[in-house]
């Protein structure tokens, strides 16, 4: 339970990831372990600043401290009562925090009997092998999901397009994206065909593409609009790149 960890600890196990996710030296690495409070303390300073990194700082904390919690409470759950639903919940949260083979082992332990055609599952798998980088993987569950109706439109299916690009079949790559390129909806596996074009440097097809989003989301209005604006500054960020 997350009562039993110090405030400490907590904050040591926050410096050894900061540290290990900016590649920090060596040496701050023994400076965090063997002298937990002052190491930590100056290791921050070194690191952090000003009042706006302080407020980063402890906003990561409070993400690690909530993190840890919901999934030891979801574990806790789990070795209740062992069923799909508690299974299905700890992988999402393993998945979410980066634990990639605990929560494919999880989603294989629910594909069975009537549940192992699941699609929802099943493109769970697809994208969490995604998120590994296992690319074979990907077009394997993909080219079995290709055929399920809920799979054409979810936003999954542009994993499985960027895996066929990735493991050379960048042809099928591009139909599956163009497959999904429907005005007025599928936002965001349009966004990722755009960052596929740039990437096989067709300039002026994703400078097409990304004004036709454009005029799209101005004919929005209210709440619509408000929805989607994420995806208009996602368009705007790729209209400068494409410009710079």
């Amino acid at each position: 339970m997350i009562g039993f960890y110090s405030p400490l600890l907590i904050l040591q196990a926050f410096c050894l990831y900061h540290a290990y996710s900016n590649r920090a030296e060596q040496r701050w690495y023994w400076l965090i372990v063997l002298f937990p409070g002052i190491g930590c303390a100056i290791y921050l300073y070194h690191s952090f600043y000003n009042r706006r990194s302080i407020e980063t700082i402890a906003e990561g904390v409070k993400g690690v401290v909530n993190s840890n919690y919901k999934i030891e409470q979801l574990e806790k759950a789990l070795r209740f009562s062992d069923n799909v639903t508690n299974k299905v919940n700890l992988a999402d949260a393993y998945a979410a925090n980066g634990r990639y083979d605990e929560a494919l082992a999880l989603y294989q332990e629910c594909l069975t009997g009537f549940m192992a055609d699941d699609p929802v599952i099943r493109i769970k798998v697809l994208f969490t092998s995604y998120l590994k980088k296992d690319y074979p993987t990907v077009v394997t569950w993909g080219q079995q999901l290709e055929s399920e109706a809920r799979f054409k439109k979810a936003e999954e299916r542009a994993a499985y397009a960027w895996a066929l690009h990735y493991t050379g079949r960048t042809a099928e790559a591009e139909k599956v994206f163009i497959e999904m390129d429907s005005t007025f909806t599928n936002y965001r596996q349009r966004i990722e065909y755009c960052k596929f074009l740039k990437a096989t440097g067709k300039t002026e097809a994703l400078k097409s593409k990304l004004q036709e989003m454009n005029e799209e989301l101005e004919h929005l209005k209210g709440p619509e609009r408000k929805f989607y604006r994420h995806i208009g500054r996602e368009i705007r960020e790729l209209q400068n790149a494409e410009k710079a």
